[in-house]
């Protein structure tokens, strides 16, 4: 409770709830990227292997990990995936550093490493880029760091992204962060914990958007494409694909969940039902921190 408090005191349940995604997903999201800048020696430390603790218990008040007690996912299972995808440009919150983890037993030459750093009124305060070879199977840890501007806003976020040798975008990261110190191992503190009230104070935003819903195989597919054509980000936006009685439908596959997008950037989702699960009658919810909730009406 007092990590989701740190997003500002709860007036409701659902708030509460809300707030502790994104909890979960900054948590997830970091453990995971710690295992990757120590690839086998590659960091600070020895790492071949990681024990995620509790993160399938059927024990509803310990499970709530990358999927709750109903087996409905979390924030934590999409930044997990984002986190773990073979090739990935991650960032360090102590170090202030970016490196690029590379699962593939393949290297790759001339990819370019960009990050961008926004303000709470999505201003670019802040860029680099930099080419990097990636070794097979290894790491490239602190390729460079971020140096965030003095008097930039307390909450803040940070897009990275890798470009191949033809410029093509094959992977990207987002982070919110915080101004706060961090002041030690047993305390709440830091970037990735505290300080995070103000993102309040982001202004609503509405996405375009457009579905195509098509059956193959016993199965039923939404293919949701969603557009910011904003000025501002869309922070932490949610699909969620619910029947008559406002439940989601179990088990379906959502590609992705719980993202953001910068002004211009757009994503396709696609959740995937089979036939026997899917209701005669239900909703596509798109919703977010900050985005203007929208219901799409789906019929089989």
């Amino acid at each position: 409770k007092e990590l989701t408090d740190h997003y500002g005191e709860s007036s409701s349940i659902d708030e509460f709830a809300r707030k502790a995604q994104l909890v979960g997903a900054m948590n997830s999201k970091s453990i995971w990227e710690v295992w990757n800048y120590n690839k086998h020696h590659y960091g600070d430390r020895y790492a071949s292997g990681l024990l995620f603790w509790y993160h399938n218990c059927p024990v509803k008040q310990v499970c709530a990990r990358m999927w709750d007690h109903s087996l409905e996912p979390t924030a934590s299972l999409y930044h997990t995936q984002n986190a773990l995808e073979p090739l990935h440009v991650q960032f360090d919150y102590l170090k202030n550093s970016v490196s690029v983890y590379n699962d593939y037993y393949q290297s790759f030459k001339g990819y370019q490493v960009s990050a961008e750093v926004y303000d709470l009124n999505t201003k670019m305060v802040w860029n680099k880029s930099m080419l990097v070879d990636i070794p097979e199977d290894g790491v490239v840890n602190d390729l460079f760091s971020i140096d965030f501007p003095k008097n930039i806003t307390q909450v803040h976020f940070i897009k990275l992204r890798l470009h191949d040798e033809k410029g093509r975008e094959v992977a990207n990261t987002f982070y919110w962060r915080s101004n706060d110190k961090y002041e030690g191992r047993k305390t709440l503190t830091g970037p990735t914990s505290s300080g995070f009230e103000s993102l309040s104070n982001l202004p609503t935003v509405k996405l375009n958007s457009k579905i195509r819903s098509y059956q193959k195989d016993g199965r039923h597919y939404i293919e949701l494409n969603v557009k910011n054509t904003t000025r501002r980000l869309a922070f932490f936006t949610q699909i969620q694909l619910l029947d008559t009685s406002e439940k989601p439908v179990r088990p379906s596959f959502y590609t992705d969940n719980f993202f953001s997008l910068l002004p211009g950037e757009s994503k396709v989702i696609v959740i995937d039902t089979s036939l026997n699960d899917m209701p005669t009658e239900a909703s596509l919810i798109i919703k977010g921190w900050n985005v203007i909730d929208k219901s799409y009406r789906i019929k089989i």
